[in-house]
């Protein structure tokens, strides 16, 4: 593919630095999906550093594109099918102990004599007790005893590597080819509860100090950091999403109580969530006492971050737990903008999925050929310890090219979804007006309504007779990956009498399956004065997971019994709202 750039900026664009300006030979009108990881650690994480991972951010993006990379026990991977976009986040809490203790200044302070000698995927157990535990995981975030001492010394390698990682990303950059995101991950563990944040940086333009959990121990410190130091006059522009609200204990979205400014801001940074990573899924939990087989998929329960069982929660803690997971927050979004004057919604949030990996591996889903998390590289036994775990999910965005800018502007607009790997193709189109299944091409614009993302706008016209005259007509479009498609149901969520109501209904269902689905689903239900959202869900037949593969050809199935068993992969579509 050619890249054309844009006079007289080629010597600025071709390095691939300022993607606005950059124009590609297949831009045009209708949109392309692009496939990405939003969330990928390379050795420059304290906690992927301390299981081995010595990959650098330009070797995590090499892999990306398809080159090999060697893991920490020795094996060499390679994606089949390299990926579009990436954004390796590193930990910005330990940028400065990464700095000084490992590469390039490799202090001898014995301080850093754990770091570097226990970085192992054997003993990386003890680098995490020592180093990431003491420091995140109080009420108060805690400064290495390093860097109290010497905080100068920590102030200049935050800058420092803060630099490298940018420049890495900017030289990974290929405008038309492959995009790399500058980013990093923002860590809030208040007493174990994982409340945190990925910053994606929408071009090379970005805020000088990465505000990290030490310094900016709350969601609203971080947005003010954000507000203050990427300004849209310079050019800079970035969003945060959350991932991991399944281990959030329902903290940090507390929109029932956050004043209209701070909410404005929220609705500003937070445009997406990240609804599938290895460390689980994140899309729903059924009331307390109830069971819901859709809403145990990956499940990962844990209690302020520790793995723990459904019936060790009480009441209580099951019902704050959930209100932190995908379905919920976006109808405490809907019930929030029902009750403000300013009619804003503060949780208007697409979805994505990406890896979470610590291994510098970005986008290596495939259950067949995953090792396992970093922390049980190389070991059956180590690797069966976290069973819960899944190779993690990828991220697809509209977009009309391959460049930071294109693909920027698809992820603020929420036109993306996500999967837990497999790379389905899922567009949704909803109107007030009849749509039909005339054209199967994925890639043609939406004539009519919106796309996902989008919202549906009441033109001030009600009828007094709810649902007389009043539809909503909904089209979703699938195609398979390696395995068929057999079930495309549509999860709705709204807001009635003060309540919260949500409800899956099956559009489309085949016991064989099929590659290619075109499906309109009408809501029976709507009334024009209820705001609500709905989201596709798209479900494959039945393939092994990963812990059954490696169990087998371990030969050791009958000693991890849960380990053989089979998923239905699934996608999942950013919400279409109607705010009346």
């Amino acid at each position: 593919m050619t890249l054309r750039c844009l006079l007289p900026l080629v010597l600025v664009v071709c390095t691939g630095v300022q993607a606005a300006q950059v124009s590609c030979d297949q831009a045009n009108s209708d949109k392309q999906v692009y496939w990405g990881d939003l969330h990928v650690h390379s050795g420059y994480s304290l906690d992927g550093w301390g299981y081995g991972t010595h990959a650098t951010p330009a070797r995590a993006y090499d892999f990306a594109k398809g080159k090999p990379l060697t893991l920490a026990n020795g094996r060499a991977v390679q994606l089949k099918r390299p990926l579009d976009f990436m954004a390796v986040t590193d930990h910005a809490e330990w940028f400065n102990l990464m700095y000084v203790c490992t590469d390039p200044l490799a202090s001898d302070d014995p301080y850093c004599d754990i770091l570097t000698e226990k970085n192992s995927p054997a003993t990386g157990t003890e680098v995490f007790s020592n180093y990431v535990l003491p420091t995140i995981t109080k009420a108060a975030p805690q400064p290495t005893p390093l860097c109290k001492a010497q905080p100068g010394l920590c102030d200049d390698a935050v800058v420092s590597q803060w630099q490298r990682i940018q420049q890495q990303a900017n030289e990974a950059n290929q405008p038309c080819r492959f995009t790399a995101f500058i980013g990093y991950e923002w860590s809030a563990t208040p007493d174990f509860s994982h409340n945190h944040r990925n910053i994606i940086f929408a071009g090379d333009s970005v805020m000088d100090d990465p505000a990290d959990y030490m310094r900016y121990p709350t969601p609203i410190a971080l947005w003010q950091a954000l507000d203050r130091q990427c300004v849209a006059e310079d050019g800079c522009e970035a969003i945060a999403i959350p991932h991991n609200t399944n281990m959030g204990d329902g903290k940090s979205f507390d929109v029932e109580t956050e004043p209209p400014a701070v909410l404005a801001l929220r609705a500003r940074y937070e445009r997406l969530v990240e609804i599938h990573q290895e460390k689980g899924n994140s899309e729903c939990l059924p009331e307390f006492g109830m069971t819901d087989e859709d809403c145990a998929f990956e499940r990962y329960l844990t209690l302020n971050s520790r793995p723990t069982a459904e019936q060790d929660f009480t009441a209580e803690q099951w019902t704050r737990l959930r209100h932190g997971y995908v379905r919920r927050l976006l109808l405490r979004g809907l019930r929030a903008y029902e009750s403000s004057a300013e009619k804003l919604n503060p949780l208007q949030l697409g979805i994505i999925g990406s890896t979470d990996n610590h291994s510098a591996t970005g986008g290596f889903v495939d259950e067949q050929r995953w090792p396992g998390t970093v922390f049980g590289l190389g070991n059956i036994e180590r690797a069966m310890t976290r069973i819960n775990f899944n190779p993690g999910g990828l991220v697809a965005v509209w977009a009309e090219q391959n460049t930071r800018a294109s693909i920027f502007a698809a992820l603020k607009r929420r036109e993306v979804y996500a999967t837990s790997g497999p790379r389905m193709r899922l567009r949704v189109q909803a109107s007030q007006s009849p749509v039909n299944c005339s054209s199967s091409n994925l890639s043609r614009g939406v004539a009519q309504g919106v796309a996902m993302g989008g919202t549906l706008s009441s033109d001030g016209t009600k009828n007094d007779d709810t649902n007389n005259g009043d539809a909503i007509y909904i089209r979703i479009q699938a195609q398979a990956d390696h395995a068929p498609l057999n079930q495309v149901e549509i999860i709705k969520g709204s807001i009635e009498q003060g309540g919260m109501k949500e409800k899956v209904v099956t559009a489309w269902q085949d016991g064989e399956g099929a590659y290619d689905v075109c499906t309109v689903y009408q809501d029976p239900a709507f009334d024009p004065y209820v705001p609500a959202f709905w989201y596709a869900r798209v479900k494959q037949v039945p393939t092994p997971r990963w812990s059954a593969y490696q169990c087998q050809r371990a030969g050791v199935c009958d000693s991890y019994p849960e380990a053989e068993r089979w998923i239905r992969e699934r996608g999942w579509t950013s919400p279409i709202w109607y705010l009346p």
